[in-house]
């Protein structure tokens, strides 16, 4: 997936992204992490919700 910064910008490339194993984490690891910080409300927006 890529978002075009303009209309056409991506026309005629192609390719393959592969993500790396870096990235992926476990909701558990992510909330121990988390918990090293103050508490704060989480939302999602609109934009978000686009992707």
């Amino acid at each position: 997936m890529a978002l075009e910064l303009y209309d056409g910008s991506l026309r005629g490339i192609s390719g393959k992204f592969n993500e790396d194993e870096v990235f992926k984490i476990e909701n558990e690891e992510l909330e121990d992490f988390e918990k090293q910080f103050p508490y704060k409300k989480k939302h999602v927006t609109d934009t978000q919700l686009k992707l």
